[in-house]
């Protein structure tokens, strides 16, 4: 009898916690890491290469070599759109950006993702 009281207790206030949660996540933009940067710019430089947003570490090991040049295209995708979010949302600014931080000139393909990550946002 005493846990159904508990359990009929703590129901109500996990159901409204829950809601909660799940309200403050649905039109807010993700939450990164930037206490530790003076601003948006340095976050980028440092967490693009082995960093909170380089994608490639997170979508390795799909197969052949076309589907991780894929998988590479998808990452420059993805790390575009938080870019953006951070403020920098002109193509050229980014590739730049890009092309600084990796030390290496994009591809036409490189580029078209980038384009791609911008319509997205």
């Amino acid at each position: 009898m005493k846990n159904l009281i508990l359990i009929l207790a703590l129901l109500p206030i996990s159901v409204i916690y829950g809601q909660e949660a799940s309200n403050n996540n649905s039109n807010s933009k993700p939450d990164y890491s930037l206490d530790k940067y003076v601003n948006n710019l340095e976050y980028i430089k440092a967490e693009s290469i082995g960093g909170e947003i380089d994608f490639e570490k997170m979508l390795v090991g799909y197969g052949s070599k076309d589907a991780k040049y894929k998988t590479h295209l998808y990452a420059i995708s993805m790390w575009t759109q938080v870019v953006n979010d951070l403020g920098i949302n002109k193509k050229k600014e980014i590739v730049k950006l890009w092309e600084e931080i990796y030390k290496k000139k994009m591809t036409t393909d490189e580029k078209n993702a980038v384009s791609q990550g911008l319509s997205q946002n």
